[in-house]
């Protein structure tokens, strides 16, 4: 529209700059709040597999409101539940959460998805998924899912691609988006709250 600024690629990446900011600095600060790490890996671990599955759901549920992001979770749950069990409750809870996604989008089609990511998200997508319904490509969909899984998975369900496929695509994109978020990103929220 005439009149409306437009958001520039360097107005986003700052944007983006500071939430990633603003995440490590209120991560940081509870937990030294809270005394360290150790005492917050104490207190779940009485918990057992229920914290577990907590945090699992907690991590599909942030995938599902598709405005949040697990990718703060995921940090979080490197730090907290170590790096390699957080990286196999993440991987199961963005299957989880990006499957619900896939068929809310197949079972309720496009007004619920408009509604849940925003009419703008979908149209970008929409001239994406022109490409993908000519290919049909597991590797594009690879591709595309590194965008954001959440509202990825949501769109996909619009269209007529199996879901064999799909969930086949996302296998791939989540292990390499949670192995990003745990191995690099609790890596630096370690390292700076041992600071």
């Amino acid at each position: 529209m005439v009149g409306e600024p437009k958001v520039t690629v360097r107005s986003r990446i700052l944007g983006a700059l500071l939430v990633v900011v603003g995440f490590y600095a209120l991560a940081v600060i509870v937990l030294r709040w809270l005394g360290g790490v150790a005492p917050v890996q104490a207190w779940l671990a009485q918990f057992g597999i229920f914290s577990w599955l907590v945090f699992i759901f907690l991590s599909a549920g942030s995938l599902i409101l598709a405005p949040l992001s697990g990718s703060s979770l995921y940090v979080v749950g490197g730090t907290l539940f170590g790096q390699n069990l957080a990286f196999v409750l993440s991987v199961v809870a963005t299957l989880l959460g990006c499957s619900v996604n896939f068929w809310l989008g197949r079972c309720w089609g496009r007004r619920l998805v408009t509604r849940l990511v925003g009419a703008q998200q979908v149209e970008t997508l929409d001239r994406w998924f022109q490409d993908l319904q000519a290919h049909h490509s597991i590797f594009y969909m690879f591709l595309v899912m590194h965008l954001s899984q959440d509202i990825v998975s949501y769109a996909l369900g619009l269209t007529r691609i199996p879901y064999r496929d799909f969930a086949i695509a996302l296998s791939f994109s989540a292990f390499t988006i949670v192995g990003f978020y745990i191995y690099l990103g609790s890596g630096i929220l370690n390292w700076l709250v041992g600071i």
